[in-house]
């Protein structure tokens, strides 16, 4: 099947001539609508873009429009009766459309073309200055930047600038406060530092000093403490030495008045034996006499005794009275104290006995 638009081949859809023809008067209305048209169609194309031409391609498409919209309806027609010529029915509407919907669009583009050129430089032109905005960080997503007057358009760009130019000076003017901040405050902190270390290396100094002179006080110390336990054991050897010279000499004095006492009363009872022989009456008188004389020597050893009794009871009480004469601070004067002390009392006890 063959017309000056359209070619279709019946057999490439499995159908005879005879229901070929059948389709074919369906759609051979519109078919010669078509061809009117077309020549219409190329006088139209050829004109010069004007205000009437724009007329005539807004009419012609609607008339094209009509016949499509009728042959869309004769395919449906048709499609629902011929379901074995489906495919055929549909190529006819398909290459209908082909040949129809290109001629549509561009009737539609001389119809618009005033509106697509100005449509064109609103569309760049908003580009354009949403480029310009980008500039100076701003994302516009409105569409009527192009529509913009371009006085309002240069008042909009310039307020838009000096916010931005704003913006980045207080950017700037902030980042170099923050700058400036960040050095002060690292100088600050190396200020800091090195006076924590100078510091550091004073107080190591004065550790330092101080561990001498704690040292040097200990050495003295110890040197004094040695000094006083050497007088003191050299002072309790003198006491010893002077307090065994005294027990010494006492026992000695005893011994030499205890003798005297004897070779006294040797004598005397020499003469009374004597006596008794040459004065027997005498006898108890001169018993008399030795009871006296007795008691007077009794008397006077006592009082002898009784003078170094005293002064064994103050010498007693003297090395009492060194038990707690002194205080010592450290642990090792105190312990040595406590061994003079018990070296005094077996000292008393030594008296004593």
């Amino acid at each position: 099947m063959e017309n000056a638009i359209v070619k279709i081949n019946p057999a490439d859809y499995g159908l005879n001539e005879t229901k070929a023809k059948e389709i074919e008067a369906m759609f051979k209305p519109m078919l010669d609508k078509m061809v009117e048209l077309e020549k219409e169609f190329n006088k139209v194309a050829n004109l010069e873009i004007s205000a009437d031409t724009c007329k005539k391609a807004y009419e012609l498409r609607l008339r094209y429009v009509k016949v499509r919209t009728g042959t869309a309806a004769i395919h449906k027609e048709l499609k629902a009766f011929y379901l074995n010529g489906g495919r055929f029915v549909d190529g006819w509407k398909n290459a209908q459309l082909f040949a129809s919907q290109g001629m549509e669009e561009k009737l539609s583009a001389i119809e618009n073309h005033f509106e697509i050129i100005k449509a064109e430089r609103i569309r760049k032109l908003q580009e354009k200055r949403q480029n310009e905005l980008m500039k100076y960080g701003v994302e516009y997503i409105s569409g009527n930047l192009g529509d913009m007057p371009d006085n309002v358009w240069a008042s909009f760009l310039l307020g838009t600038k000096t916010n931005y130019d704003n913006q980045k000076a207080a950017e700037k003017k902030a980042e170099e406060e923050r700058i400036a901040r960040e050095k002060a405050e690292a100088a600050e902190r190396e200020r800091i530092r090195k006076e924590n270390e100078q510091l550091k290396k004073e107080a190591e100094e004065r550790e330092r000093l101080a561990k001498i002179e704690a040292e040097k006080r200990a050495k003295e110390e110890a040197a004094r403490l040695k000094r006083e336990e050497s007088e003191t054991k050299k002072r309790i050897r003198i006491e010893t030495e002077r307090l065994e010279r005294e027990e010494v000499e006492r026992k000695a004095r005893e011994e030499k008045e205890r003798k005297e006492w004897e070779a006294h009363e040797s004598a005397l009872r020499k003469e009374r034996e004597a006596k008794e022989k040459v004065e027997a009456e005498l006898k108890a008188k001169r018993e008399t006499e030795a009871k006296a004389e007795a008691e007077r020597l009794a008397n006077i050893e006592a009082e002898l005794n009784k003078g170094d009794a005293a002064k064994v009871r103050d010498l007693v009480q003297d090395l009492e009275s060194l038990k707690s004469k002194y205080q010592f601070k450290s642990q090792k004067n105190r312990k040595m104290y406590d061994n003079v002390g018990i070296l005094i009392d077996k000292v008393i006890d030594f008296i004593r006995k």
